[in-house]
């Protein structure tokens, strides 16, 4: 909104400096009356675009937040290289169990327990588990987390590309408000002057002016003041965006705009497409994701397949309480009833509640589910499909994309040539007048308002123009993937990676 409103309001600019050319003491007293707006400046730090750019990229949160994208890349790497570790298991279980116990007799066991006749029961298990064939899953599993890390990694530059965007607006931004700025420091100084002093002549009676022209000269001074006041929010504005991205707590300046340094070289529509092409980050992403999808179909193919493995288990066990003693059966001869079977009794061949076992196996892992893993190989196989097509529409969009960030960056660049050739016919036209020179008094003022107003149009619209260029060539570098702005002017060579 001030851009527009600043070309609007440049006859307050031409009105105030047609006048002062007709006043010698006006011109006199032009340094003493300045804007307050640059003041402070000796304490701003000033920056480049180079500086600005060096320091988005720096910007301790937008480090922090990519590092920690790379971090769970990694480690999701870092688990797919280490699948064939063994895998150890563990269970341990506390339980009561009654003293005497006997399998034989249940009736015995609940009087032991019924009575709190328990003892503690300690039983530690373990199993060890390794690998051993996976028909590919494992690798598979590594490769799908390399895709992931250089996703990330993808992920990171295009932050940084966004970053990049929004701090050269905000210095693009920044610049036009300062070349504003000059200009409305310049007019404000010359109207309020020139005020003063028709205002003190028509109090004096020395007037040799219309009532008219001062009515007119109070109204654009009005305008003027709004001009003043619009340009101060662009910059405020713009110096805030800044100094949140570059990360600064004092007050930032910045070199005014200057519309030769802003017309540079743009690279041909082709040269831009092929780099877009090769390094756009969407795409690059949409190709890590087409071989993440391609391995995940692979994968679930290998579900129909098991899983080969080894194995060894470790276990313990251990109570205070012992079994029952168990009757030992004698007979005289074969096939005799059993003698002294009250009298007789043994401990059992084995106990069970102190124990230790340990064995070692190979062993194949299925999965029967045919019908899911069918369906889960038909959804990747889809999703595959889905997603390949996906990137041949998005290459077309993105070179849709370019082109119309291309086209609106050359319109900015003529347009900005045009505008440099209305200054310099403005400027000629505005010398015949000599406004360096007094008035004379055979001039019509009115005739020597339209060369005035011709010149400082031309002159907004100069750096209006120039401002756009800027920016297009920023959203341009940012469609193509560029990591700088300089790309733009030559993309002769190899695309460069960011």
């Amino acid at each position: 909104m001030p851009c527009t409103r600043l070309s609007a309001g440049a006859l307050a600019l031409i009105i105030g400096v047609s006048l002062v050319a007709s006043a010698p003491a006006a011109r006199a007293e032009d340094t003493p009356e300045t804007s307050a707006e640059g003041q402070g400046a000796d304490d701003a730090l000033l920056l480049t675009l180079d500086e600005v750019e060096a320091r988005a990229r720096r910007s301790d949160d937008l480090q922090a937040e990519q590092q920690a994208r790379r971090d769970h890349a990694r480690w999701q790497s870092y688990r797919a290289d280490r699948a064939w570790w063994p895998k150890l298991e563990a269970q341990t279980l506390v339980a009561p169990v009654p003293a005497n116990a006997d399998p034989s007799r249940i009736d015995e066991n609940l009087d032991e327990i019924l009575a709190l006749n328990l003892g503690p029961l300690v039983r530690q298990t373990a199993r060890v588990i390794v690998p051993v064939y996976t028909f590919g899953r494992i690798g598979l599993a590594q490769e799908l987390a390399e895709v992931g890390v250089d996703v990330a990694e993808i992920q990171a530059a295009e932050a940084v590309e966004t970053q990049l965007l929004r701090a050269r607006q905000a210095f693009f931004g920044r610049q036009l408000a300062e070349a504003f700025g000059s200009l409305l420091t310049e007019g404000e100084a010359l109207v309020n002057q020139t005020l003063r002093d028709m205002e003190d002549a028509r109090d004096f009676g020395e007037a040799d002016f219309s009532t008219e022209d001062l009515r007119r000269l109070q109204i654009f001074k009005a305008e003027l003041d709004t001009m003043v006041l619009d340009n101060a929010r662009l910059r405020d504005l713009s110096e805030s965006a800044l100094r949140y991205i570059t990360e600064v707590d004092q007050p930032l300046s910045v070199p005014p705009l200057d519309p030769a340094q802003a017309d540079m070289p743009l690279a041909s529509l082709q040269a831009c497409q092929s780099f877009a092409e090769a390094n756009r980050p969407d795409l690059k992403k949409l190709a890590g994701a087409i071989r993440a999808r391609e391995l995940q179909s692979t994968m679930a193919r290998r579900d129909f397949l098991p899983n080969v493995f080894a194995a060894a288990d470790f276990g313990f066990a251990w109570s205070t309480e012992s079994p029952a003693l168990q009757r030992v059966c004698r007979r005289a001869a074969s096939g005799e009833p059993c003698v002294n079977v009250d009298t007789l009794w043994t401990r059992p061949y084995s106990n069970p509640l102190n124990s230790l076992t340990f064995g070692v196996a190979l062993g194949l892992r299925w999965n029967f589910d045919f019908a899911q893993q069918r369906g889960k190989v038909g959804e990747a196989d889809a999703k595959l499909a889905e997603l390949k097509a996906q990137a041949r529409r998005a290459r077309g969009a993105v070179a849709l994309e370019v082109e119309q960030a291309w086209r609106t960056a050359a319109d900015a660049r003529e347009r900005l040539h045009i505008e440099q050739r209305r200054l310099d016919a403005a400027r000629r036209w505005r010398n015949q007048y000599g406004l360096t020179q007094e008035l004379s008094e055979a001039t019509d003022m009115r005739d020597a308002l339209d060369p005035l107003r011709a010149y400082y149009e031309a002159q907004v619209a100069v750096l209006e123009s120039a401002h756009s260029y800027l920016d297009a060539r920023a959203r341009l570098a940012r469609a193509i993937g560029a990591p700088s702005l300089d790309r733009l002017s030559d993309l002769g060579g190899q695309p460069a990676t960011n």
